[in-house]
């Protein structure tokens, strides 16, 4: 057989464990670890952004064939959906796109999630394999191939007896027939008034889902083989060979049996990997006593444990029996520690996570600061005492299991540290930067033309409209999907649309405490329609909402089509979220020629009037627009008091997702400023035509024929990454938006005016992409 004999199996050459973090700037998720081999690719976790920050770092996961969360919330699954809808859509060439037969493993709770997620995921064709292992104390693996077995640890609360009882009563619940299931809650506060809208209030539930940990036990790599040895032992060079390279005894000439570990050299054992999520002090015991952690630890494993990946909460990993447990595996292993919060850890962590976007943001906010402003991330530096053996994680930091030439941490691809500060900038391109601010303070200095009286009062405490993304479908490096929140003040705030990662997108924008206070200032969350680039987020947001508010904190009013309430009420089973879901018909008007709309129940209605009346509003109406079944744009009106006239009351409308569409048209006219989708450029009319959405000039032809003072353009395709095509139609009264932009009732004017100073700072943005273009990373491909 010759040289190839002594080789090991080229299947068996490479592997590493890789940090692909997702959240670690706001602290909103779980970071992501990939498992990697030559040939197969494990994934554990995917939290919101999961997609978005793979597609910054250019990162392909066709070769992942499993993914194992360690949690069933929000935090860890968050980017799941994202992902399999990805999987499912062979036209987008995404990141998965075709790939299908995907695993999913995780602990108990997994089947609730996925049936929560098969409302807006078509779980059957992706052909998703789902794996929920139990927490009875069984120690089988979940994958078990060539390369590495994968056993599970399941952790739980150690919570009192009653909670147990709770938490089992849960999951037999959630294990019911559908049928059932549906009488029961509605004997539980769900009120229904004929085929109408349901008001319905979820409890919070207390119990903490199980969470689970993974021993990565990576196949022994063969010993060379001894061509010599198997000669002297009168083994023919041929076939023999290569049955005594695979395990197999042979008969030699002479008919003596050879067995492999006489021609071979000693195997090399397969070295261990931990990932280990020890979510709060409550799992902190089942963690330490674990017989299959103790084994890795202190027991028959722990010379082969080489990386311990430490996902638990930075509040867990200070306590001092979590040290004892961690510096229990001795000097030999290597820690990384990484985890939400990560970056109070290390200040440097944000830069390496949100680089790829803030050149842009920076460059915006030089073009006008009020628009486009800018928030400090950087936290306080903080320790967590770590060994001499740990390592702080950041993202795409990597440790080497094989070759073992390799092995140990590699910093090599991790994202640069570097500042992205406007001062940086200017000295990059002093002379186009200096002329974008130019042309942006000549054309804010044109004529102005008569503004309505509710623009001109000077007030800056009416309304402010904030993007969270302003991108279609997938996200993108430079635009995420739909969100926007309206800041009312002292009134509260709603958000219209909820898309993947519009949590982390407000901390972005406002830092984490005022984030968080905005949050808890919501009175409302309305969602367009059940496709999920639209509300994929709102889990997570009503999550984060109860968990800083309490749960006994009032319902959060969810207005939405119809099947998003089955979807919640998945999602409400698995981790504390209070909300009040009523179907988006019943703040609908009755359109001409329409059927007659089912009666609203009374609980619905009230909890309705009491949130427009604290919002200060005098219209709350969604309104049927042409795309999807239960497709709603939303029209907001406000009298601001003032005695100066009908010019004091203000109108916002947002278009959804829709074709051109007279009611919505009729509905806005008048508008103040009108967001309105603009999907396809006019070249693309067919297809903005069979995907039931608008192209650039339809949608200016609807606010021109509304009458609009404003009209902002959003939910653009992603095939224009950072700014649509500019032509005629932007003119006059047209504006662009953009991820992370604040538009203050006092500064809608401005909107069209900085259009031409955008259109130059992107034919130098899309020159700058082209020279920093670079291939793919091999091991990521």
């Amino acid at each position: 057989m010759g040289k190839r004999d002594n080789e090991p199996s080229a299947a068996n050459t490479t592997a590493s464990v890789q940090v692909l973090g997702v959240g670690s700037d706001t602290g909103c998720s779980v970071p992501s670890v990939l498992l990697f081999f030559d040939r197969q690719r494990f994934l554990f976790n995917a939290g919101e952004g999961f997609q978005r920050f793979c597609v910054e770092h250019r990162i392909k996961l066709a070769k992942v064939s499993g993914v194992l969360a360690t949690r069933t919330t929000t935090e860890a699954t968050g980017g799941l959906p994202g992902m399999l809808l990805t999987m499912a859509d062979t036209s987008c060439g995404g990141l998965l796109a075709g790939h299908t037969g995907m695993s999913l493993y995780g602990p108990p709770g997994l089947n609730t999630l996925v049936n929560a997620f098969r409302t807006f995921v078509n779980v059957r064709d992706i052909g998703l394999k789902v794996n929920e292992f139990s927490d009875n104390g069984t120690t089988q693996p979940v994958v078990k191939t060539e390369l590495v077995t994968i056993t599970p640890v399941t952790l739980t609360a150690a919570t009192p007896g009653q909670a147990s009882a709770h938490a089992q009563e849960e999951r037999a619940c959630a294990a019911e027939p559908e049928a059932k299931r549906q009488r029961m809650e509605a004997t539980n506060g769900d009120t229904q008034q004929g085929g109408g809208s349901v008001g319905m209030e979820i409890a919070s539930v207390v119990v903490e889902s199980p969470a689970a940990c993974y021993i990565c036990e990576l196949s022994d790599v063969p010993g060379k083989f001894l061509p010599q040895k198997a000669a002297s032992l009168g083994v023919p060079r041929g076939p023999l060979y290569g049955k005594l390279v695979k395990g197999e005894e042979v008969t030699a000439a002479n008919g003596q049996t050879v067995r492999p570990q006489d021609v071979m050299e000693p195997a090399t054992p397969g070295p261990v990997v931990l990932v280990v999520d020890c979510p709060s002090q409550v799992f902190l015991a089942g963690l330490t006593t674990a017989p299959l952690l103790q084994a890795c630890a202190t027991g028959t494993k722990r010379g082969k444990v080489a990386c311990v990946v430490h996902l638990s909460p930075l509040e867990v990993v200070r306590l001092p029996a979590y040290r004892q447990w961690l510096e229990s595996f001795g000097p030999a292993a290597q820690h990384m520690a990484l985890c939400r919060r990560s970056h109070c850890w290390h200040a440097a962590q944000h830069h390496c996570t949100a680089a790829p976007r803030f050149p842009l943001q920076a460059k915006l906010n030089l073009i006008d600061p009020t628009l486009f402003p800018l928030h400090d991330m950087a936290q306080d530096v903080a320790t967590a005492n770590l060994p001499a053996n740990a390592v702080v994680g950041s993202n795409m930091l990597r440790y080497h299991l094989r070759p073992l030439a390799k092995k140990g941490v590699d910093t090599g691809v991790c994202g640069s540290e570097s500042r992205l500060i406007p001062s940086l900038l200017k000295r990059e391109r002093p002379e186009v930067l200096e002329a974008l601010a130019v042309a942006a303070q000549q054309d804010s200095a044109v004529a102005q033309e008569a503004a309505p009286a509710c623009v001109t009062s000077g007030s800056r405490s009416e309304f402010e409209v904030t993007f969270l993304g302003t991108g279609a479908a997938v996200p993108s490096k430079y635009r995420n999907v739909t969100g926007l929140h309206l800041n009312l003040f002292d009134r509260g705030g709603l958000l219209m649309d909820c898309g993947e990662g519009s949590y982390g997108q407000l901390k972005r924008r406002f830092g984490s405490a005022a984030a968080d206070d905005l949050v808890c200032a919501l009175q409302c969350i309305w969602i367009s329609h059940i496709h999920a680039d639209h509300h994929v987020g709102l889990p997570t947001l009503l999550a984060a909402r109860t968990r800083l508010l309490g749960p006994e904190c009032p319902p959060l009013l969810v207005l939405g089509p119809r099947p998003l309430r089955r979807a919640l009420q998945g999602y409400a089973q698995l981790e504390p979220m209070r909300f009040r879901f009523v179907e988006a018909s019943a703040t609908a008007g009755q359109p001409p020629g329409a059927h007659t709309l089912p009666p609203v129940a009374p609980e619905a209605r009230a909890a309705v009037d009491a949130v427009v009346a604290g919002l200060g509003l005098c219209r709350f109406e969604s309104v049927l627009v042409a795309h999807c079944a239960h497709a709603y744009g939303l029209v907001l009106e406000r009298d601001t008091g003032s005695t100066s006239g009908e010019g004091t009351r203000w109108k916002l409308v947002f278009s959804g997702d829709t074709r051109p569409c007279p009611q919505l048209v009729e509905a806005a006219r008048g508008a103040t400023l009108f967001i309105h989708e603009a999907t396809f450029e006019d070249s693309l009319a067919e297809e903005a035509e069979a995907k039931r959405h608008c192209t650039t000039s339809e949608a200016v032809q609807a606010g021109a024929q509304a009458g609009a003072y404003r009209t902002l353009l959003t939910h653009f395709s992603q095939r224009y990454p950072k700014i649509p095509v500019v032509d005629q139609n932007f003119q006059g009264t047209v504006g662009i938006a953009f991820d992370l932009m604040s538009v203050n009732l006092a500064d809608v004017t401005r909107l069209p005016h900085i259009v031409p100073a955008l259109k130059l700072l992107f034919i130098e943005h899309e020159q700058q992409d082209e020279e920093d273009a670079e291939p793919l990373p091999q091991m990521l491909t």
